[in-house]
């Protein structure tokens, strides 16, 4: 039976087990859009289509997808424009190692056939780019590819789901031509292609280097980042310090969370007086793990790097040494070096004695910095505006264990780590670029519909977000996100740059500056109300846990809340 490429497009989509394509719609996807409908109409509904209205909110809501599934999803984005649009989207996915498969099409033929048209003169003036559209992204992705033909298609969706899939993952971009997809042909048998990605697995030599390493070491401390985006990760991760009492430390900038904030060994960010003082340095799955690279510890300290991709081979610069490198699955090495340590610790005998020793201090410095953390809460509990430190603590007691928070603010972003970061519950979408939160949220729901899912994000973020498009998609799809708007009136991480470089200036000493201040400021509330969402202002601190109360009652009932939110500016 003849079937046309877009329906063959969707062939492989399925057999790469692929369940969602979010699409931000172009003139191209048309026979795939016939194909799709034409398989709803028999009762297959295995293909689901999010209709998503923007191109950055299609990309970020699959890479939301992927970061609370681990699965591939497809992404279908117009050709050139609708390619450019999304490619901040792009960027930060490849930075958030979220696999996905992105599509986008060119026409390579002006003057048709029988059955295929000529594409328009839209494509010949407008769409159409040197080089092609893969040359456009191939900077943003892991592999970029156009195709010709449907032997070619079928080899690039492929191998593409394969290379999206495999350590270190991320987005692969695919050039479709519209010409092969309104072509018909036979139907193609596809190769299943499962398994589709061999995980790296280290070298028992190396496990047993660090287990050593580590059980020898009087003061080791662990830096952590990424460790504790599969649960298994931050089981392993969560074992191995508390089986040698190794304190662990988020990174300088934090995009997961890795260790119960309750645990005692959890001792907040790097610090330079732990670097200094340690002798060996574990850093798990961290790109930048102190800044700048020269300010790390002494000369003397070992420093062991454990991640799917130490090399870095797509930033320009990355200086940071190391005498132990281990590039594997940190989940799947981790696992593995909990049973050699373990090991290692009956052959070698070791005493408990300085584990007890050990874990004791840290307890004591985890203590304190959570009292620490209340004190200073309760300090400002009632300053107006609100206090975002007073609003996290209020928000950590009432958020349901089972929320997740994404987080797009900056200049709150370690305050918001701090006391709401616990493994599984905490995503930071924006790698770079900001404006992708609400999609990514919208593609936690997707992923999670069981489970609150929360959008902190600063009202200089939320203006980069495509706000209509995704507001529209959660209420088309019944997708109720909690957002939470951080309103301090404008890019405040801006004005304390500027306050940084200049403390003397005339900014600073005038208290004017340019790209700072959302004036006039919008109606946040009433933009919400637009797309039936329920909407607040809340800018007295005695009546912070009513309004998280009442959005967490709004989104579990099935509409989405937003919360504007007026607060003090970090300085």
């Amino acid at each position: 039976m003849a079937i046309s490429g877009g329906e063959l497009l969707l062939d492989l989509f399925q057999a790469c087990g692929i369940e969602y394509i979010f699409c931000s719609p172009g003139t191209e996807w048309t026979p795939v859009w016939e194909g799709l409908l034409k398989r709803q109409g028999k009762g297959d509904n295995s293909l689901k289509y999010i209709n998503c209205r923007h191109e950055i909110l299609a990309v970020s809501a699959a890479q939301g997808y992927a970061e609370a599934t681990g699965r591939l999803s497809a992404v279908l984005l117009h050709s050139s424009a609708g390619l450019l649009m999304g490619a901040m989207a792009m960027r930060n996915a490849l930075s958030a190692r979220a696999p996905m498969l992105i599509f986008s099409g060119e026409t390579y033929e002006h003057c048709g056939d029988t059955e295929v048209k000529a594409q328009g003169w839209q494509w010949l003036g407008l769409l159409s780019d040197i080089g092609g559209p893969s040359a456009l992204v191939k900077d943003y992705v892991k592999w970029s590819n156009g195709v010709k033909s449907r032997d070619s298609l079928v080899d690039s969706v492929v191998r593409g789901s394969q290379i999206a899939l495999s350590a270190p993952r991320g987005p692969v971009y695919i050039s479709v031509p519209p010409e092969v997809l309104l072509k018909s042909g036979e139907e193609t048998k596809i190769a299943r292609p499962y398994p589709v990605a061999v995980p790296l697995v280290p070298a028992e030599s190396d496990l047993r280097e660090v287990a050593r390493q580590l059980i020898q070491s009087e003061n080791p401390i662990i830096i952590a980042d990424h460790a504790g985006r599969k649960a298994g990760g931050a089981v392993a991760l969560t074992e191995l310090a508390e089986m040698l009492s190794i304190p662990v430390f988020d990174t300088i900038l934090h995009f997961s969370s890795n260790i119960s904030r309750d645990n005692p060994l959890h001792q907040g960010q790097i610090t330079t007086e732990a670097l200094k003082e340690a002798d060996t340095v574990f850093v798990v799955a961290s790109a930048v793990p102190w800044y700048p690279p020269a300010a790390g510890p002494g000369d003397k300290a070992k420093i062991i790097l454990l991640a799917e991709d130490t090399r870095h081979e797509k930033w320009p610069y990355w200086n940071y040494r190391a005498d132990i490198t281990i590039n594997a699955d940190v989940e799947a090495s981790l696992t593995a070096l909990v049973k050699t340590v373990r090991a290692e610790k009956v052959r070698q005998k070791t005493s408990t004695a300085l584990y007890r020793e050990r874990l004791q201090n840290w307890r004591q410095k985890h203590d304190d910095m959570i009292t620490a953390m209340n004190k200073e809460a309760l300090a400002v509990k009632a300053n107006k505006p609100i206090a975002a430190r007073w609003l996290f603590n209020a928000a950590q007691k009432a958020f349901p264990a089972d929320a997740i928070i994404l987080d797009e603010t900056i200049l709150y972003t370690h305050l918001l780590h701090q006391y709401l970061a616990e493994p599984g519950r905490y995503i930071k979408p924006a790698y770079g670029g900001l404006g992708v939160g609400m999609g990514a949220a919208l593609g936690v729901k997707l992923a999670c519909p069981e489970r609150p899912v929360i959008l902190i994000v600063g009202d200089g973020a939320f203006n980069y977000n495509p706000v209509l498009a995704a507001l529209g998609l959660g209420q088309e799809y019944g997708l109720p996100v909690f957002i939470i708007v951080l309103n301090n009136g404008g890019y405040m991480a801006m004005r304390k740059g500027h306050r940084n470089l200049y403390p003397q200036g005339w900014a600073a000493g005038h208290d004017t500056y340019l790209g700072v201040n959302i004036t006039p400021a919008p109606d946040y509330v009433k933009v919400a109300e637009a797309f039936g969402a329920y909407g607040e202002k809340l800018a007295e601190p005695g009546k912070i846990e009513a309004a998280l109360k009442r959005g967490l009652q709004q989104i579990a009932g099935g509409k989405t809340a937003l919360l504007n939110v007026i607060v003090d500016v970090i300085l």
